[in-house]
């Protein structure tokens, strides 16, 4: 009897034990808080070495993590670029090609196009945007029991393509700065605050309820500084506009920017203050990036020292800050050179918190996670590859298009840019002139060779939409 009594206690104890989950796996899942600022150039916040801009909150964010000082964006602008972050994909697959098609309402621009540009994706009822098809990386993770929120600029559709719809248990588009607007329209909402501090206000809420509730969080914070218009806050704009009187190497719409970073920076440094002061440093991962490179001022200050801004594929248009930090995993103060783009963010989350990709889904990107946790140096990948394909302002006089459609791929530290219009190749050696002022086509025939090969090959992988004969060229 007694014999009995123990082996049924001892299985009672067996399967009580093996129910209950271990230490390891009774832990959730780290956290996330993605920042996107807008239109942030490389040369835009302190830590990356511009000492007229005051971002101590970043600046302190970069001290305490990894940064890249070879990030790039998808695209040189908007929509293509965040297109890319939320599904992990090169512009022809997901088709978000461009914020609009501006050449339709330009005789001048459209009778100069030898080629029509492949049409922006569209959903019936909704309009352009990101397909429901894609599956976006807040639709990753709440597969993986992640509670996800998104406020802030979102610009990839409006109607069924909204937020809530790709992945978010909660949000809607915030866009402007002051008497900004939402989609979904919201009624009870007060839109005459700074639309950063509402943006910053709606996560910090969304962090305290998940923390509330033990879920692992996914908070995408999409800011819309520092877009234009050009709208400061107006104690920030006094303070520059006295810090820098006299200089007249800064314009007056640089002061403007620079009194909109700091307010940037401000929403930064309450998210930070949230996790220390909920205790959530230790287990969330921070992601601070950019979507495009920097608009055009009076100095490009925001893009030195490299040419182009936002519109180009010249570095000044497609380099980004890229600051990540997970405490005591990844290493405060440390550095990557590492060629990266956009579509490294989506798998390097999934990387990070041992999330599953989605199956029968391609991923453009590279896990970064063993460069942030220092087990390698390099990527595995041998090429970055863009296509932009915004034709825009065509000059009769000089006969050139202010932006028009490109192929570009960076490789073997070159970057050669194929001009669809005339079917030539440009090339700079990033290696020796990574500034990007002389032009090396000629000298290098093997190294063009080589990268349009490689750059056929890409546009055969990702399906990518040859040009078509325009049939309202005139010229």
């Amino acid at each position: 009897m007694n014999r009995i009594f123990f082996l049924v206690s001892l299985l009672a104890f067996s399967f009580c034990n093996a129910q209950k989950p271990n230490a390891k796996s009774d832990k959730k899942q780290p956290n996330i808080v993605f920042i996107l600022a807008d239109d942030l150039g490389v040369n835009a916040l302190n830590c990356y070495g511009n000492t007229l801009v005051e971002s101590p909150n970043i600046d302190k964010l970069y001290a305490e993590g990894l940064h890249f000082t070879n990030g790039y964006s998808n695209d040189p602008t908007c929509a293509p670029s965040r297109a890319s972050i939320m599904s992990g994909h090169y512009v022809p697959r997901h088709k978000v090609y461009r914020v609009a098609d501006r050449y339709k309402t330009d005789k001048k621009t459209l009778q100069a196009m030898r080629f029509l540009p492949p049409e922006i994706n569209r959903v019936k009822g909704s309009g352009a945007g990101l397909s429901l098809d894609e599956i976006t990386i807040a639709e990753a993770l709440k597969n993986n029991h992640y509670a996800t929120a998104a406020y802030g600029k979102w610009h990839l559709g409006k109607g069924a393509l909204q937020i809530q719809n790709q992945g978010f248990d909660e949000g809607y588009e915030i866009t402007g700065h002051y008497n900004f607007k939402t989609f979904p329209e919201q009624n009870q909402l007060d839109n005459t605050p700074y639309s950063a501090d509402v943006i910053t206000e709606k996560t910090i809420n969304f962090i305290k309820k998940t923390q509330s509730e033990n879920k692992a969080f996914f908070a995408y914070v999409p800011y819309y500084l520092v877009h234009k218009p050009l709208e400061p806050k107006a104690e920030y704009l006094k303070h520059f506009k006295q810090k820098l009187k006299g200089n007249k190497d800064v314009g007056p719409d640089e002061i403007k920017v620079l009194a909109m970073i700091k307010s940037l920076d401000d929403s930064v440094g309450q998210l930070l203050k949230t996790l220390e002061d909920l205790g959530l440093e230790d287990d969330t991962i921070i992601v601070f990036t950019s979507d495009n490179g920097h608009y055009k001022t009076e100095s490009n200050i925001f893009n030195q020292p490299y040419r182009g801004v936002k519109g180009q594929t010249l570095e000044g248009g497609i380099r980004v800050p890229y600051i990540f930090k997970w405490k005591n995993k990844i290493k405060a103060g440390s550095t990557s050179e590492a060629p990266i783009i956009h579509v490294d963010i989506y798998p390097t989350l999934l990387g990070l918190t041992q999330s599953p990709k989605p199956e029968n889904y391609v991923l453009d990107g590279e896990d970064l996670s063993p460069i942030l946790l220092g087990k390698t140096s390099k990527t595995n990948r041998d090429a970055l590859i863009w296509e932009y394909t915004n034709y825009a302002r065509y000059n009769e006089k000089t006969k050139t298009f202010a932006s028009q459609w490109v192929n570009v791929i960076q490789m073997d530290g070159y970057k050669m840019t194929e001009a669809v219009e005339s079917s030539t190749y440009t090339l700079f050696n990033l290696n020796s002139d990574p500034y990007e002022t002389r032009e090396v086509s000629k000298e290098n025939p093997q190294v063009i060779s080589k990268l349009k090969k490689r750059l056929e090959l890409w546009k055969t992988e990702t399906g990518y939409e040859s040009p078509k004969p325009n049939p309202d060229f005139k010229h």
